[in-house]
């Protein structure tokens, strides 16, 4: 072989070297759980249902926490790493508040990668010093093992992206041989053989990046823990690492024999696609292009480079598919929650609904069936009252003129307090009342006084309330003016309910439209078509304003007024037109 051949053999090997150290730290991907993504699965996601749930039947707020980290472990292995941060977050508002435990620093762990996985180098930094911290308070092996190897991820990041951005560190490959080395001491003394392993792993790969040939060794270690535990797909990835180091090192007839163990071991496995990812068959392809470059056959070398060409362009087009395919999910998610939210409440409003409406009915029918009840008890007793009319008239008359004479001695008693007191509005007080009890008294006079029986005649019974109101408010001289038919009568209650109302809107007159008035008037109609009945009040006073709504704190007055007008089952109104007009329409 020419001096020129050989020189350029020898450039395409230091390119070979040189490039591998990157394809080293692909080929450990291999085994990393981040680096392929899963899909969400079922019955991990039904265990962290049934976790949860049980938590909240037995209010267990350790059991609660476990629940969402488990929520947040299975979206951290799909890759929706902003869903399984919030749910680690709800675990450690919990675990934070039991102060320190291995949970918690395992929940800083997990932030630590979420967050160096999103490129957030200031949360990720205070997650992995504070897993540091809790683990080093409670000096539980496990938890140091995890916060070393937050630590020094942290390190091994370039945050600065290639010295493009001077606000935040490169890599500080020192500090990550530092941790690695605690991290070896703490596995080899109390570790599982899987962990020290990965330790091995890790340590082969910060060697080789610093040109030291231990590399070698600790790949073997790695290689040879693989082959004690029976792990078939390990022993496989273990032992590309190793010719890669040996690679590296010009070690060429130990990566020969292990590219044929690699080879004959890979036909030995089942195709499954989890044993042997994409990834690391693009790290076998890489190992190959070298080797066979290191040895001089260009053809197998360039062969290989296309294989390793094509899977990193399959793999960008991938990535970029599958974030849009995120995406998409991600958006068609959110809307069928909001649309099962909708639906959500829409059945709530129909379950509510149809419990009203069955209430409702429950109330209708008991309503019905007692009223149907009452009615059968009336009609008999109003066929007995019927037989014994003649009777029950003269005791009718009577019981009149004791209430008659009962009224007229509460009027006087009322009378009797008015003179002892001194209080302006308490007279007052004690006036309207007297004027409602005169309102019954009439009533009464009318009835002991007429020739019908339950029926009163409206004509003279509001003129004799208007002539006592004005009276009582010394207005006796004011002429007022009534349109009510004299042939007119009314039922007992309606002729009382009636005259409540015609006393509250004259006393209302007499104290707040007439006074300083220098031509009051006051007018009243009441009229009858059919069986519908209409009363009309009106005053040339200054007016008022009366209450949209009528309530507890309104007038005493008002709320006589509305409480009769409703036993009359009446539409009534106030208007406000050069003074106050108030209707009623009723039927009887």
């Amino acid at each position: 072989m020419s001096k020129i051949g050989l020189s350029i053999q020898m450039n395409h090997f230091a390119k070979a070297l040189i490039i591998l150290v990157v394809v080293s730290s692909v080929g450990s991907i291999a085994q990393s759980p981040n680096a392929h993504f899963l899909p969400l699965q079922p019955h991990k996601v039904q265990w962290a249902n049934a976790v949860i749930k049980n938590a909240l039947q037995t209010k267990d707020t350790i059991q609660l926490a476990e629940g969402w980290y488990l929520y947040g472990k299975i979206y951290e292995a799909s890759g929706d790493f902003l869903t399984a941060k919030r749910y680690f977050m709800r675990s450690l508002r919990i675990q934070e508040k039991r102060g320190d435990s291995f949970e918690l620093a395992r929940l800083y762990f997990r932030l630590t990668e979420i967050e160096r996985t999103l490129f957030h180098y200031k949360d990720a930094y205070r997650y992995a010093q504070l897993a540091l911290q809790v683990a080093e308070r409670i000096n539980s092996t496990r938890a140091l093992s995890l916060a070393y190897s937050s630590v020094q991820s942290i390190h091994e990041s370039d945050w600065s992206e290639g010295g493009k951005n001077m606000t935040y560190p490169s890599p500080n490959y020192d500090s990550v041989l530092y941790y690695l080395r605690k991290k070896e001491k703490l596995v080899l003394t109390h570790g599982n053989p899987m962990d020290v392993r990965a330790v091995m792993t890790n340590l082969g790969t910060e060697l080789r990046r610093r040109n030291d040939p231990k590399a070698i060794d600790y790949h073997q270690k790695s290689l040879d823990i693989c082959i004690k535990e029976q792990k078939p797909s390990e022993i496989i990835v273990a032992k590309l690492q190793l010719a890669q180091a040996c690679l590296q090192f010009k070690q060429l007839d130990k990566v020969k024999i292990l590219i044929q163990e690699i080879e004959k071991d890979a036909a030995k496995l089942p195709n499954h696609p989890h044993l042997l990812n994409r990834t690391f068959q693009t790290s076998q392809n890489a190992l190959y292009q070298y080797y066979y470059a290191a040895i001089g056959d260009w053809q197998k070398a360039f062969d290989y480079a296309q294989r390793v060409h094509a899977a990193e362009r399959q793999k960008f087009l991938a990535d970029r598919e599958g974030a849009i395919s995120r995406l998409s999910i991600e958006y068609e998610t959110e809307q069928k929650e909001v649309e099962l939210k909708a639906k959500q409440r829409e059945l709530q409003l129909s379950q509510q609904s149809q419990q009203n409406q069955q209430r409702f009915v429950g109330i209708l029918a008991v309503l019905l069936i007692g009223a149907l009840t009452a009615s059968i008890a009336f009609y008999r007793i109003s066929v007995k009252n019927q037989r014994l009319s003649a009777s029950n008239a003269l005791l009718v008359h009577e019981q009149n003129h004791r209430v008659k004479n009962n009224l007229q001695l509460i009027s006087s008693l009322l009378n009797l307090q008015l003179n002892r007191l001194s209080d302006d509005a308490t007279k007052n007080v004690l006036e309207e009342t007297q004027l409602r009890i005169e309102v019954m008294s009439t009533l009464q006079r009318t009835l002991y006084s007429g020739q019908t029986l339950g029926e009163v005649n409206l004509h003279d019974f509001l003129n004799e309330i208007i002539k006592i109101g004005l009276q009582t408010f010394g207005y006796e001289h004011l002429q007022t003016q009534t349109h009510i038919d004299s042939s007119l009568h009314l039922p007992i209650d309606h002729a009382m309910r009636i005259g409540l109302i015609v006393n509250e809107l004259l006393t209302n007159a007499c104290k707040y439209a007439f006074p300083d008035h220098p031509n009051p008037q006051w007018t009243l109609s009441c009229q009858q078509a059919n069986r519908l009945w209409t009363l009309q009040v009106a005053d040339n006073g200054p007016g008022f304003t009366p209450p949209q709504t009528i309530t507890r704190k309104s007038s005493f007055g008002m709320r006589l007024i509305q409480l009769q007008a409703d036993q009359l089952y009446a539409n009534y109104s106030f208007e406000i037109n050069k003074g106050s007009l108030f209707q009623m329409t009723f039927k009887v």
